[in-house]
């Protein structure tokens, strides 16, 4: 079952119908980098957002980790930088894109930070329960001799 997506469309004569500069990053960019919603108070009934999609995912990344791990985007780039820019177990190298940041590994239990991790450190640690033991069992079973 296909769903349908209302795609809004900026009217022809609409003052940002090229683009804008987006009031954080400061940089012009097509209208199609910019989130628009219907308002009947606005030019044409569409209004299109000040910040870029891309500020915007940010700005929200940056509350999700304060509200969630009570850590700053300030913290996690000192952490970041602790940790060489890379995952904290297998030291792969991660930019900072949103497709390509570092995890925020923390204790389930007392919700404390631990480090950053790529997404198959992060994600293994999870389907291990994040247990010592069960991961020492796995280290155990890799390294014992199957033939």
């Amino acid at each position: 079952m296909s769903r349908k997506v209302n795609m809004i469309k900026l009217p022809t004569n609409h003052p940002h119908k090229d683009g804008r500069t987006c009031s954080k990053c400061k940089v012009f960019k097509p209208a199609s980098e910019y989130s628009l919603s219907y308002d009947k108070r606005s030019f044409g009934g569409v209004s299109m957002r000040s910040d870029c999609k891309v500020c915007m995912e940010f700005r929200k990344y940056k509350a999700f980790i304060k509200r969630t791990y009570d850590f700053t985007f300030e913290d996690y780039e000192e952490l970041l930088e602790k940790q060489g820019g890379k995952c904290a177990i297998c030291e792969s190298k991660m930019g900072t894109a949103r497709t390509s940041r570092l995890f925020i590994d923390h204790c389930h239990e007392t919700n404390k930070v631990r480090g950053l991790l790529c997404p198959w450190c992060n994600h293994g640690l999870g389907q291990f329960k994040d247990s010592p033991k069960l991961l020492r069992k796995a280290i155990e079973y890799l390294t014992s001799d199957t033939e």
